[in-house]
């Protein structure tokens, strides 16, 4: 197995798919890619601590106040964000998540669940921040929901979106846990731009996993699994990857992060 493996923990943040998503021929049906992830979710769980607080950094300056999360899977990063959130009202449209979501804000009363999709949130007000983290690439039409959060944002306020980079990185294992594209930088700022935002950050994240999951994902054609190398990327290659890529922005990376800050007008 690759290097690359840690960067699949991320979808435990934000694992499930939208019931937005169209069905093909050549991608997994929403029931199939639901339980593709779910077994991949399980064998990933708390194993990457440092890639995890790599991505809840990226979201944090923005991840304050009234935060929605859309697609927050098992709640792994619903906890997370609650380092820096008020509260945060996470949105799923799994049940599998939602019994797991539940669970966290039977302990949390600053946990609210919604079983739905993102405009499911709207009685709940407006929100100071919504976040997004390896979902909006399961959504056919992303722009529309990209629209969604921009009218459940209060003015000022921030969306934060990480998801797949590059449709050369497109796989098999891609497909079947439901993902319709990968995006480059220019492509997903500009889908922000189109639903009404201002981009103040987007960037590339994970140099050293875009060669990782090209070779033994995209050509190899191994499911990404395998935990005693996850871990040795976790402890050893994450922290000087962050390291560098905090200092250095990358031309190209495995995921690619966009933060859109609804206009005050």
């Amino acid at each position: 197995m690759g290097l690359h493996l840690v960067t699949v923990a991320l979808m435990r943040g934000g694992s499930t798919i939208s019931l937005r998503m169209k069905t093909r021929s050549s991608r997994a049906t929403f029931e199939e890619a639901d339980l593709a992830l779910e077994r991949t979710l399980d064998e990933l769980e708390d194993k990457f601590p440092n890639y995890n607080e790599w991505l809840r950094s990226l979201v944090a300056p923005v991840a304050t106040g009234r935060v929605l999360e859309v697609g927050a899977g098992v709640g792994t990063f619903t906890a997370a964000l609650l380092q820096t959130a008020a509260q945060v009202v996470a949105v799923e449209p799994s049940a599998r998540g939602v019994a797991a979501l539940e669970q966290l804000a039977a302990d949390d009363p600053r946990v609210t669940v919604i079983h739905g999709l993102s405009s499911d949130a709207t009685p709940h007000g407006l929100f100071d921040a919504a976040v997004m983290l390896n979902v909006l690439e399961h959504i056919e039409h992303d722009e529309d929901v990209l629209g969604e959060l921009r009218a459940l944002v209060r003015p000022g306020g921030h969306v934060a979106v990480f998801s797949p980079a590059f449709n050369l990185l497109m796989s098999d294992f891609d497909r079947s846990i439901g993902h319709v594209r990968r995006y480059r930088r220019r492509d997903l700022s500009n889908r922000f731009n189109r639903a009404g935002f201002e981009v103040t950050q987007a960037r590339y994240v994970n140099t050293v996993g875009f060669f990782a999951w090209l070779i033994v994902v995209r050509l190899i054609n191994r499911h990404p699994t395998g935990l005693s190398l996850g871990r040795f990327y976790d402890r050893f290659v994450v922290p000087v990857t962050r390291w560098v890529e905090s200092r250095i922005r990358p031309p190209f990376g495995q995921s690619v992060f966009v933060i859109g800050r609804v206009p005050l007008d």
